[in-house]
């Protein structure tokens, strides 16, 4: 409330501060003509009606004395009801206001005054704008003399303007808003014809404006308080009657004081007090209803840090998890890495410093090297197969699996021992991509050739088949290997991930090659999973996706 009252006053201040000081008289002179001809237009305080809160302006020049000529402005004041009496209210209070501040004295008018302003102004417009003369003819007539003065200026000091309280004879409360416009002596106009040389002597002219008492302390904090107050807050004006404390809590507001308006009499800074009241049963209860918001905000606070170290923790975990899993892979490679080349270089430098003599140690050296350069290359070509996966999967194609399957078996998956292959009929049109499932079918069977069979009894075939599951076509790799613990059973499609037990501690690996099983299987718009085989070990399903159920 009291922000809104103090932020409407100032904006009124500030406007009329704003306002340059020539326009206080019925015509002005405006600047950009100033070297042609006399020709004046209408002041604004002459037009329309005064902004909200201000009921008039004046200006006189108090070097006068007090039978000072004093001007008053209330725009178009002929529109307003009882003018008459309210002109003829407001010249009282003027003739009042400069009988008050002559008899004040200057030095004491002038502390009152603060936020000084100088500015230069060309010396003719302000010769012309601050002329006694009524009768324009004269400055028309003398205009040439006038035109030697084009180039000279003259500082003008303006003061801000400062607020005043008082009653008028009457009993009638004033409030006046005042600045002081300081003109020094102008030496060049001595020797002027009279209606140029008022400013010869300087000037010390007030200028000012009432501000409407009924808005200052009725309107305005009404307004103010319906755009501030809620319910159940109460406002009541000045004249009502006080209200008593108790159960209510009251605050009783001063405007003069708080607006820091310069009163005549101490009693004068309690005019216009009004109250606002508020309940104590109903402040309680809002007290409460504060409270209980506040403690909402805090467990909803409570619940998203909560959340946020939750995710924050998980989040961490993974990054951690991924980071293992890749150190691991990079220890992984370079093991991969370095023993089919320490393999190559050793049988190299043998058979290069002719360590070799018999041409049977000689073939198998370089069998021993072509084996490792093949091992080199299925590594290497697995590390960009999961890049190439990632970056740009293959679009699948209608197909016959059992066909694909047939070819593959009777090329380099043939010449592997212990694998049988048992195909489904009527599997139909199959989406697949040819080096997908080459992919597939070599990774499912390297690792059932590393993990599929017991050290304990005899080695069992491996069985690569068809089938149908669910309506969809399914390639199976079955091993009697010591199967896979349910805690893993997801995670060995993930990339570089391998168990640590002893069934495979000691064979070697990347932990590559079921997630690319996985992977090729979903870019082919199907899935892999591994299930418990009845009466031991895995099996490996790869379920594919008929040709006419794909989707669209």
């Amino acid at each position: 409330m009291q922000d809104g009252l103090t932020a409407r006053f100032d904006e009124l201040l500030a406007r009329e501060n704003e306002r340059s000081f020539m326009v206080y008289r019925d015509f002005v002179y405006p600047e950009d003509l100033v070297g042609s001809d006399v020709a004046f237009l209408p002041s604004p305080l002459t037009r329309g009606l005064p902004p909200e809160g201000i009921l008039s302006w004046f200006s006189f020049d108090i070097s006068q004395g007090i039978g000072a000529e004093f001007s008053i402005f209330a725009g178009e004041h002929k529109q307003l009801p009882d003018s008459k009496t309210l002109a003829n209210k407001l010249k009282r209070s003027v003739q009042e206001l400069i009988v008050h501040d002559v008899q004040e004295g200057f030095q004491k008018r002038i502390t009152r005054y603060g936020g000084l302003h100088i500015s230069s102004v060309p010396l003719s417009l302000a010769v012309i704008n601050f002329s006694h003369e009524r009768d324009h003819s004269c400055l028309r007539a003398q205009l040439p003399s006038l035109r030697r003065l084009d180039d000279e200026a003259v500082d003008v000091h303006r003061y801000s303007f400062h607020v005043r309280f008082y009653r008028g004879a009457d009993g009638t409360p004033r409030v006046v808003a005042t600045r002081v416009i300081l003109i020094d002596k102008v030496e060049l106009l001595r020797g002027m014809p009279t209606c140029y040389s008022n400013l010869a002597e300087g000037a010390l002219i007030h200028q000012g404006f009432f501000i409407d008492p009924e808005w200052l302390f009725g309107a305005l904090p009404e307004e103010v308080a319906k755009q501030s107050l809620r319910q159940p807050e109460a406002f009541h004006p000045q004249g009502a009657a006080l209200v008593e404390s108790g159960e209510t809590l009251v605050h009783t507001l001063y405007p003069v004081e708080l607006l820091e308006i310069e009163v005549e009499r101490p009693r004068d800074a309690e005019y216009g007090r009004f109250q606002i009241s508020l309940s104590s049963a109903a402040l309680r209860a809002r007290q409460a209803s504060q409270n209980w918001r506040l403690v909402a905000v805090a467990c909803m606070l409570l619940l998203s840090l909560a959340t946020g170290m939750v995710l924050l923790l998980r989040s961490v975990a993974v990054e951690l998890e991924q980071a293992r899993r890749t150190e691991d892979f990079v220890a992984a490679v370079t093991h991969e890495l370095r023993t089919p080349i320490a393999t190559i270089r050793l049988h190299g430098e043998m058979l290069r410093d002719g360590w070799v003599t018999t041409d049977n140690k000689r073939d198998e050296y370089h069998g021993r090297i072509v084996d490792e350069t093949q091992r080199l290359e299925a590594m290497v070509e697995r590390v960009l197969e999961k890049s190439r996966l990632s970056s740009s999967p293959p679009n699948p194609e209608p197909g016959d699996l059992n066909e694909v399957l047939r070819v593959l078996m009777s090329e380099e998956i043939a010449a592997r021992d212990g694998v049988q292959l048992e195909l489904a009929e009527g599997l139909g049109a199959v989406l697949m991509n040819r080096d997908g499932l080459r992919s597939i079918v070599t990774n499912l069977l390297e690792n059932a050739r590393k993990y599929g069979s017991r050290e304990d009894g005899p080695r069992e075939a491996t069985l690569l088949c068809t089938c149908t599951r669910d309506g969809q076509p399914c390639l199976e790799v079955l091993d009697r290997g010591p199967g896979i613990p349910d805690r893993d059973k997801q995670r060995i499609f993930e990339a570089f991930f391998r168990r640590s037990d002893a069934t495979t501690r000691g064979e070697r690996g990347t932990g590559l090659g079921l997630h690319l099983v996985k992977i090729q299987a979903q870019a082919m718009d199907g899935d892999a999973q591994v299930l418990d085989r009845p009466g031991g070990g895995s099996i490996f399903r790869v379920t594919l996706r008929r040709a006419d159920t794909a989707k669209s």
